[in-house]
């Protein structure tokens, strides 16, 4: 399968629409140490000025190169997957909670409170073409993961080209175990 080029166009327009805030705030920052930068070249001891407009350029062009690839392939493979997507679904072969709790204190003396953080993770697989494929979803509500069963089915939606791209069919779970679909997020 080859997608065409009006697709993958399509598929970035997805990819970025998320992350227009994170995007427009990086792309002020540069603005800002273009500006600062420009004040530096136009003044006669304007070093300091140049050098605090690189660094915003510098710090900001990090930060959005280090994050944002990963997340936009996220919500291309996403788009992607929702396109041509094949359905079937999977069976549940383990469970586990991941405990991401930390302590929190102020520094003046403050009272030591515990936040409990939790995310609850299904590991699952498929078969296609006779090859065995692995994939996990996590789950932020205990009463969804519960509800789910080691050896129960999940429905799920993967590429035939690429089967390890795999999504959970999430308002479909919904129905299967009759919670809302905001409880499997």
């Amino acid at each position: 399968m080859k997608t065409t080029f009006s697709d993958r166009k399509n598929f970035i327009k997805q990819a970025i629409k998320p992350h227009f805030g994170i995007l427009g705030i990086g792309f002020t920052i540069i603005l800002f140490g273009v500006l600062f930068t420009f004040i530096g070249l136009k003044a006669e001891n304007g070093l300091g000025f140049i050098l605090f407009g690189g660094l915003f350029i510098a710090l900001s062009l990090a930060f959005m190169l280090y994050t944002l690839p990963s997340s936009f392939m996220y919500y291309y493979e996403q788009a992607e997957i929702k396109k041509y997507g094949s359905y079937t679904t999977a069976k549940v072969i383990n469970k586990r909670v991941e405990d991401y709790s930390h302590s929190n204190s102020t520094l003046n003396g403050g009272s030591k409170k515990t936040i409990e953080t939790y995310l609850y993770v299904i590991v699952f697989e498929f078969t296609y073409n006779n090859t065995v494929y692995n994939s996990e979803c996590f789950f932020e509500h205990k009463f969804t993961y519960d509800a789910i069963a080691i050896h129960s089915t999940l429905p799920i939606k993967f590429l035939k080209t690429k089967p390890q791209k795999v999504t959970l069919r999430r308002k479909k779970l919904a129905n299967q175990f009759g919670v809302s679909a905001k409880m499997c997020q």
